[in-house]
């Protein structure tokens, strides 16, 4: 099957052709970092999707987290799997405000990522998304990242995942992200859960394919306690006891809708 070329169809059609598509505008973003001499530091950060052939959108919070932020040297691969294919990006030596763009209030992260004229990128909407309304996610969760004695990276631990559900809910709310509160965004919720590395990975029509929204992460919600008894482990460490409080929880991952990063990516050249 031929890849897609340009801006990815938006035709009704069925979820797996629709993912068929999308998964080539969906990569995970990984940087190399040289923390010293001798030791270069490769890590997975989380996913992201291309919005124009030469503008790529992931999270903020990926890109810059206050537990691993960005810092201006680094190197970053997109990395995807597809067609039983493995493609690359490089983008090296970035610099903040030249190839790297960070807008926390709104947790958008953008990467000039060069001009591939081969590169598909997804359609847009800013439209109300309905509760409801059908949707799938996309991404690169849960990456296991290995070098081989070469130092190359070995792509076997890059899985491509997609889930499919319906929107329980769309209202703005504030956000945790990392040691900030980002006040009154829209989001959108799904009661199914965003792992890690899902962080920056389209949030989509699942008829069309059109990206609503890019997620963002999850909020757990305690609704009760419990005394349970373990009953499995035959014998138990010395002091430890058989009962303790379970606690039960709600679940709901939240995306970012595009209203409030419209203009942001509009700037750098997405459109509709």
């Amino acid at each position: 099957m031929e890849p897609p070329k340009g801006r990815i169809s938006t035709k009704p059609r069925r979820f797996q052709q629709v993912v068929a598509d999308l998964q080539y505008t969906v990569f995970s973003v990984i940087r190399w970092r040289m923390a010293n001499a001798n030791h270069l530091q490769v890590t997975a950060l989380g996913s992201g999707f291309f919005v124009a052939k030469d503008v790529f959108l992931t999270c903020s919070h990926v890109l810059n987290s206050a537990e691993n932020p960005h810092q201006d040297g680094d190197t970053y691969h997109l990395a995807g799997h597809f067609a039983g294919k493995f493609a690359v990006h490089e983008i090296r030596q970035t610099a903040v405000g030249r190839d790297i763009f960070l807008y926390p209030d709104c947790d958008l992260g953008l990467i000039k990522a060069g001009g591939d004229v081969n590169q598909p990128y997804v359609a847009l909407g800013y439209e109300d998304v309905p509760v409801g309304l059908e949707i799938g996610v996309a991404g690169y969760p849960l990456p296991r990242l290995i070098q081989g004695a070469d130092g190359k990276l070995q792509t076997a631990g890059l899985i491509f995942r997609v889930a499919k559900g319906v929107v329980t809910a769309s209202y703005k709310t504030n956000i945790q992200a990392s040691t900030t509160v980002l006040p009154e965004l829209p989001v959108v919720e799904v009661n199914f859960l965003f792992v890690p590395g899902n962080s920056g990975g389209p949030v989509f029509n699942a008829e069309t394919g059109r990206v609503l929204a890019f997620v963002h992460g999850y909020q757990v919600i305690k609704i009760g306690e419990r005394l349970e008894t373990v009953t499995a482990i035959p014998q138990l460490p010395p002091g430890v006891g058989n009962s303790y409080i379970g606690a039960v929880h709600a679940v709901y991952s939240v995306a970012i809708k595009l209203d409030p990063v419209r203009a942001h990516i509009e700037q750098h050249g997405a459109t509709l």
